[in-house]
């Protein structure tokens, strides 16, 4: 990705206003300036130089447990064992049958699913069966999910979608769930990565976007100084700088996204 010095977009903009120097204060907000507008622009299409593409191993973990048998004649709660590294809980209903069991661990590193047995609570006979689910984790490195298929996508014609959901972790940024997966064979996630606020010492600033958040941080200077109508009109500039880009990524490049339909149990794409 081409890049610029932070300092260079400080340059600019001290042209675009007509003066020798910022003080400091009108520095720090023109860099928090080119970070806002540099984000919106960043987020605002899929752009090659934010977007990637890699494969994951997911971690195969429990994601519930069914009771299969409530069993009888209990009259207390009964401990769960489960094999592997989850923990689990039981309760039990008025007719001394357990009606539920809630995961308290999930665990980790499962090849296929746990076996789940009962003892104490003074009855017999209940059963359960488990759910896995496959768990990437989200990192810092990932900004928004786009799209998770089981191959490469641009060696398939047609790769198989993969369910997805995000959750909160507490131990990461968060996790990226794949529901009702049990298979430990590496997905395909295209994501784009997080944009990072710079510093007026960075020199790698998306060069893409740089006239683009000079033009904007213009107008943040602009209404500032209370000249409202001015702010408005070099707004509309700078939409226009970007709408340029976003030309080059659809129309030059031929940048194009899919919508998928599934019809008859087969999958096609169309272009939009």
């Amino acid at each position: 990705m081409r890049q610029v010095p932070v300092s260079t977009l400080l340059t600019n903009l001290k042209h675009m206003v007509g003066v020798d120097s910022l003080l400091t204060q009108e520095e720090g907000a023109a860099v928090r300036s080119f970070n806002r507008f540099g984000r919106l622009a960043w987020e605002r299409a899929r752009w090659p130089d934010t977007i990637r593409l890699e494969p994951k191993l997911p971690d195969i973990q429990v994601r519930s447990i069914d009771i299969t048998n409530g069993g009888s004649g209990y009259t207390s709660a009964p401990t769960v064992s489960v094999s592997g590294s989850a923990t689990a809980t039981a309760t039990i209903n008025a007719d001394g049958q357990v009606n539920g069991v809630a995961v308290t661990n999930n665990g980790t590193g499962y090849l296929d699913a746990p076996t789940i047995t009962f003892s104490g609570g003074g009855g017999t006979g209940a059963e359960a069966k488990a759910t896995l689910m496959g768990i990437l984790d989200y990192g810092s490195s990932i900004g928004e999910i786009l799209r998770v298929t089981e191959k490469d996508p641009y060696a398939s014609g047609s790769p198989s979608e993969v369910p997805y959901r995000i959750e909160y972790s507490s131990v990461s940024y968060a996790n990226i769930v794949l529901i009702n997966r049990s298979s430990t064979a590496p997905v395909y996630v295209l994501y784009r990565s997080p944009f990072i606020d710079y510093v007026s010492s960075d020199t790698d600033f998306p060069y893409i976007f740089s006239e683009y958040v000079v033009t904007g941080a213009y107008s943040d200077y602009l209404t500032a100084d209370g000249q409202l109508d001015k702010a408005m009109a070099i707004q509309q500039q700078a939409e226009g700088i970007l709408l340029a880009e976003l030309d080059k990524l659809e129309r030059q490049q031929g940048q194009q996204q899919h919508i998928q339909f599934t019809t008859y149990g087969s999958t096609i794409q169309t272009h939009y």
